[in-house]
This record gives structure tokens, sequence and C-alpha cells, in this order.
């Protein structure tokens, strides 16, 4: 695995690209928030399967109410062909996985197959192994960076965690600034 900086400067590069444009200019036919923020998001994606050599990555928006959470997902990228993961992922319909993420700031599955928190779901999740971290802005969460292995189990390791933690911290940040442009969307 490469150095984090590496993966930090993608993430610089993909914001700086991204400076929301004006009201006025937005009327201009220029492009959307949410045209901007999955521009944004799959660039970011792209950095960190690089990055993590995983064979997907994804970035959420985290909105709804407790117990009625959901999260949307604002682009991804994969390395291995088409996601078939849903645009958005409900809490009630994965309770085990927004538990974790709402209460550890992280949901860590080797292998989704064996996994009590996803083994009985139906139809099963897209992902083998994944490695989802939330962010936090101001103690509440407020995003999430997905990982997955479509194919195969994968022990993440500690580093790897820790590393996506950082990463998600800066995205969420950026995100944080966006925040009313990506309500609208």
């Amino acid at each position: 695995m490469e150095r984090i900086e590496g993966l930090f400067a993608a993430m610089r590069a993909a914001s700086q690209e991204l400076e929301w444009p004006a009201t006025e200019a937005r009327d201009s036919g220029l492009d959307t928030a949410g045209e901007l923020a999955e521009r944004y998001a799959q660039a970011i994606s792209e950095a960190l399967c690089g990055h993590f050599r995983s064979s997907h990555a994804s970035l959420w928006l985290l909105d709804g109410e407790p117990g009625a959470y959901r999260l949307r997902c604002l682009g991804a990228h994969a390395v291995d062909g088409p996601s078939r993961q849903p645009p958005v992922c409900e809490q009630r319909a994965y309770p085990g996985y927004f538990d974790a993420l709402l209460s550890e700031g992280v949901f860590n599955c080797a292998d989704a197959r064996t996994d009590p928190r996803l083994s009985t779901l139906q139809p099963p999740p897209t992902w083998r192994a994944m490695l989802d971290v939330s962010g936090q802005i101001n103690g509440r969460t407020f995003g999430v960076i997905a990982l997955g292995e479509r194919d195969q189990a994968r022990v993440w390791t500690k580093r790897e965690e820790l590393d996506l933690r950082r990463a998600t911290a800066k995205a969420c940040l950026h995100l944080h600034a966006w925040r009313h442009e990506l309500e609208a969307v």
C-alpha cells in the first residue's frame, strides 16, 4: 500500500476542482451541485480503490432521523465491473450495519457470508468484505466512506482502518462545506 500522502493529494486535487459555482453561474448552465458532488465522490473513490487496492469504494451522505437514517451514495468507483449496490441504504434494512457505524464509527466485515450482522440478509450484501467508516462533524455523523471486495473475503488491517478514518474525516470536511447545496440534491 502506497503512502497515505498520495491519497490525500488526490483528495485535495478533487476538492480544488470542484469549487461550488456562484448562484448566477449555476443559472447559466454550469454543473449543478449534484453533478459536482458526484464527480468529487467518483474522484475520491477512484483514489481510494488505488490506495487500498480494493475492488470498490464509495462516498455516502447520511440524512434522516434516528431510527430512520439513510445513506445516499454520492459517487462510487469499482475496478471489477459495475456495482449492483442500490443508491440508497436504509437503516431499517441494515440495522446491524447502522448500529456499528453510528456507535463505533466503523463497520469492519471480513466476510459478509459469515458475519452475523449480515449473513441473514436477503438479498445478500453486494460486497463480500467491507470496511466502512463514518465521519463526524461537531459530534454528528455526517458521511461514510465504504470500501468493498466483491468476490473474496478480506481481513482489513488496523493500518487500513486508521488510514480510512483519516481519509473519511477529510472528505466529510469537504462535504460539510457543501452541505446546503447537497441537501437539495
